[in-house]
């Protein structure tokens, strides 16, 4: 089969820079995080949606625009030399924006190790970590709160996302007396989207559906089932749920208050699925690069050269 040598200069001159950016990117940002935000001495506490998110969307386009455009801007178009600059720019953005993300959610959940312990009690007596394996625990039914939020989601807002959380204290036995504020509780979220292009009243009467269903699934929630629990480092989660402990003690509460989140799946299972996520948007991204690289020109002197 006969490839055009100058289509293989061109994917060398573009595809290994882009290789050496997508992962040097994506190695930095998580040895950056590991360095200074997941020691045992962090320097400052970033919610791991920052990271996730608003990282991952922005810090690509420092190495882009460096190191990445100038090679970008020596491909030659009949309309004029800087045509596909922003194209090319667009799937490498995208490409290693995808990449960062899912590789931010796993550092997040392959540093969190699992800690076995009795009870809750243990918990200070011990290093921080992501996970517990509670052998025993109780949850007091009768005192909790609860606290929701609404956000409008969607290209056109078309979408309104309603998250309601509930709390409930954790004690070490269900005939413990609280004899002091509880500092251990019990969370679990809901999540329903429903249609932000309807009238206010319908919207409302959704709402309200949707609450007294949660409140009525709390009221018969077995809290035993699982033993697994995930302690919600900084993110938009916890700090709803401790609005939500704030409402049940009626005070403002501090980060002494420890929210544990049952887990319905293991710790483990994550890796294989997002390292291929991983790889997926690295090769997603060659791939639309070989596309893009087919009527572009490169300049004659880097053929030259090459």
């Amino acid at each position: 089969m006969y490839i055009n040598p100058h289509y293989i200069s061109k994917l060398k001159f573009i595809l290994i820079p882009f290789t050496i950016v997508a992962w040097g990117t994506v190695l930095a940002a998580a040895a950056i995080r590991w360095w200074l935000f997941m020691g045992k001495v962090p320097v400052m506490e970033v919610s791991e949606d920052t990271w996730q998110f608003w990282v991952a969307a922005i810090l690509p386009w420092v190495p882009i625009y460096f190191l990445l455009k100038p090679r970008f801007d020596q491909l030659e178009y009949k309309a004029g030399k800087d045509k596909g600059s922003w194209q090319m720019q667009g799937v490498s953005w995208i490409s290693i924006m995808v990449m960062l993300m899912i590789s931010q959610m796993l550092l997040s959940y392959s540093t969190g190790k699992i800690l076995e312990i009795k009870n809750v009690k243990e918990i200070p007596k011990h290093e921080p970590a992501r996970y517990y394996r509670i052998r025993e625990f109780a949850v007091h039914p009768f005192i909790g709160g609860v606290h929701y939020t609404s956000r409008k989601s969607g290209r056109f807002n078309q979408n309104l996302d309603i998250n309601i959380y509930f709390v409930h204290p954790i004690l070490t036995h269900k005939r413990q007396v609280i004899s002091m504020t509880p500092l251990y509780w019990y969370a679990v979220a809901f999540h329903k989207q429903i249609s932000n292009l309807s009238s206010e009243a319908t919207k409302q009467r959704r709402f309200k559906a949707f609450f007294d269903d949660c409140v009525g699934k709390m009221q018969h929630y077995d809290f035993y089932t699982l033993d697994q629990f995930e302690h919600k480092p900084a993110s938009t989660d916890r700090e709803n749920f401790r609005i939500a402990v704030q409402y049940a003690l009626r005070k403002p509460v501090n980060s002494d208050f420890v929210i544990l989140q049952p887990r319905k799946t293991p710790v483990d299972s994550h890796y294989g699925g997002e390292l291929a996520g991983i790889f997926g948007a690295y090769f997603v991204g060659i791939a639309l690069f070989m596309l893009l690289l087919i009527r572009p020109r490169l300049d004659t002197e880097i053929l030259a050269e090459r």
